[in-house]
């Protein structure tokens, strides 16, 4: 198949049945608004992240940020939606922060309103389930996955060393063998290989 047949009659029809199953399979949370922020949609991440309400919230069936959120996420909606524009809002509240993307969705045949798209960045650079396929793709131990699980959370390797019980020389040299594995060259040339992985919501 080209690319010309992706967008056939066929390839739409198949794209519209498979459409939920496929939204929900993305790691990252994805909903549809109006231009007056009203939700259509939401993934299975993105209604996860609205049940914690940590910094979203649905009032009124519009998508807005809990009382003390700073971050202008309606009028990024409204400027997609209304005025076909892209915009990157940091929402940051008392104990958390989060970033999000609105990007214009064009109007349907036949239909005068469009829509906004708002994508929710995540929240760790990797989930349970991509961190998975990596190790196995790359061959590596239980104590390598450990460990790169450590750095993807930002953690130093003195704190991994102190996590899991055992020497810093023994982390130091689990992440050389890391490197090697993954063909990079330091520890952010690592973190680079290990997101390289396309978002996937983890199964595990």
């Amino acid at each position: 198949m080209d690319a010309t047949d992706s967008n056939s009659a066929e390839g739409l029809a198949l794209a519209s049945r498979i459409a939920p199953a496929l939204l929900d399979q993305i790691g990252c949370g994805l909903l549809i608004c109006d231009a007056d922020a009203v939700l259509r949609y939401a993934n299975k991440l993105a209604t996860e992240e609205l049940r914690a309400s940590r910094l979203l919230q649905v009032r009124g069936g519009q998508l807005c940020c809990i009382d003390g959120v700073s971050g202008d996420l309606t009028g990024a909606i409204r400027q997609a939606a209304g005025h076909d524009r892209r915009t990157l809002v940091h929402l940051e509240g008392r104990a958390d922060r989060l970033v999000v993307t609105t990007l214009p969705l064009p109007a349907a045949d036949g239909e005068r309103d469009a829509y906004a798209l708002v994508m929710i960045g995540r929240r760790r650079a990797c989930t349970d389930l991509e961190l998975e396929l990596v190790a196995a793709h790359y061959g590596l131990t239980l104590a390598e996955r450990k460990v790169l699980a450590g750095l993807l959370r930002d953690a130093r390797p003195s704190e991994i060393a102190d996590a899991h019980s055992v020497k810093l020389t023994t982390v130091r040299t689990q992440i050389n063998s890391l490197r090697l594995k993954l063909g990079a060259r330091s520890i952010e040339g690592l973190l680079l290989r290990a997101i390289e992985v396309p978002p996937m919501a983890s199964a595990l």
